[in-house]
């Protein structure tokens, strides 16, 4: 009995000490902001986001996603958003903006969930993920979806190629 207690002792600092790494390395890898703006950090802040894009006369980037249930959208994440290349090349060229759509809803502060959904109404969103490129002042530039063949590289250029037409 002793060395059952003394096992299950050992698997559960195991365990704690396996989340605590696995935490701190997804908010050092990816901290998405909840309040104000950061160039090359996600923000939920959309309004200093358009604030920071007016006034550096950048094109803002809205994902709207559904980050714990969406295969899709957890795919870009895996492929494009989760690479180091993907924030060096959009750092002082993009505002990274995070409309989420959890089933955890710890995941978005009570503040940002009703206005969320009047940005998926505002904006017509029916699927996730759904990446709408705004201009500086707010114009809807165009969109981009998820793609099987999703990589930084093919994702940068469609979204650069957006960008740059206009």
């Amino acid at each position: 009995m002793k060395n059952f207690k003394l096992l299950i002792f050992s698997f559960l600092v195991l365990l704690s000490v396996s989340n605590f790494c696995c935490n701190a390395a997804q908010s050092e890898k990816g901290n998405i902001l909840t309040k104000g703006y950061e160039p090359g950090k996600w923000t939920m802040d959309i309004q200093a986001a358009r604030e920071y894009a007016k006034e550096h006369n950048l094109p803002i980037f809205l994902n709207f996603t559904g980050s714990d249930w969406c295969v899709w959208c957890q795919l870009m994440e895996k492929r494009v958003f989760s690479k180091d290349e993907f924030y060096k090349k959009t750092k002082d060229k993009i505002v990274l903006v995070w409309i989420d759509f959890p089933r955890n809803r710890d995941l978005v502060p009570d503040e940002y969930r009703e206005r969320n959904r009047k940005l998926a109404d505002a904006f017509g969103i029916r699927g996730f993920p759904t990446y709408v490129i705004l201009g500086p002042d707010g114009e809807e530039l165009g969109r981009l979806g998820a793609s099987r063949d999703a990589n930084v590289r093919l994702f940068l250029g469609q979204l650069f190629r957006l960008i740059n037409k206009k």
